[in-house]
């Protein structure tokens, strides 16, 4: 009888989901042939965006009310590209769009990855402007949040851009809601870390 009941249980594997908060208080355009997954999403690379230095308009699909996919589970978005096998590039900059919720980081002025954010909710704005990354972290704890085990709340992949502002990994889900950082998925945020430098600029526009 208990070897039957040990045959009939089974074990079912979980998910554990870690929600990232932020450390302090204080879909663009794609080519038609590009490769869809099961789901019908594209790549989020992007063409044809603007030269460095310059905030780029913002393509009809990604304005607010626009034709974008309701937030799906990071498992059926593309990844970005490998960072060690791309070509070194001489600049670098990142665009933060806060009205569409998406970033747009470029190389040498062409833009190589695109993806899903979530900026400071409008009790705690994120700043808009043109600032620089000014520190990295890959295990950065927040300095004035603690997560559900009363623990400082992990902020993996950690860059600063602005006094307590940073970006970093955290739960992403369809609209702002940080304490003023900029929260990316866990892909994202591993692909900006690692292609980004102390140095590089990061324009934050509406």
């Amino acid at each position: 009888m208990i070897r039957r009941l040990l045959s009939a249980l089974c074990v079912v594997p979980g998910a554990v989901l870690v929600v990232a908060g932020c450390a302090q208080k204080s879909a663009l355009s794609v080519p038609e042939d590009r490769p869809q997954d099961a789901n019908g999403y594209q790549n989020s690379l992007q063409p044809g965006v603007s030269a460095f230095g310059a905030a780029t308009p913002m393509p009809e699909a990604l304005q607010p009310g626009g034709d974008e996919p309701p937030p799906v589970s990071q498992a059926v978005i593309p990844p970005p590209p490998e960072p060690r096998q791309l070509p070194p590039a001489e600049q670098r900059h990142l665009e933060l769009h806060l009205a569409a919720q998406r970033f747009v980081y470029f190389e040498d002025g062409r833009p190589v990855w695109s993806g899903r954010i979530s900026s400071g909710a409008d009790a705690h704005p994120t700043p808009r402007g043109r600032f620089r990354i000014t520190a990295k972290d890959a295990d950065k704890r927040s300095g004035s949040y603690t997560n559900y085990f009363d623990r400082p709340t992990p902020m993996p992949y950690a860059m600063q851009f602005h006094g307590p502002y940073w970006l970093h990994e955290g739960y992403v889900p369809h609209g702002a809601a940080s304490h003023g950082c900029v929260r990316l998925r866990h892909e994202d945020a591993r692909f900006l870390f690692a292609r980004m430098r102390v140095g590089d600029p990061v324009t934050v526009v509406e």
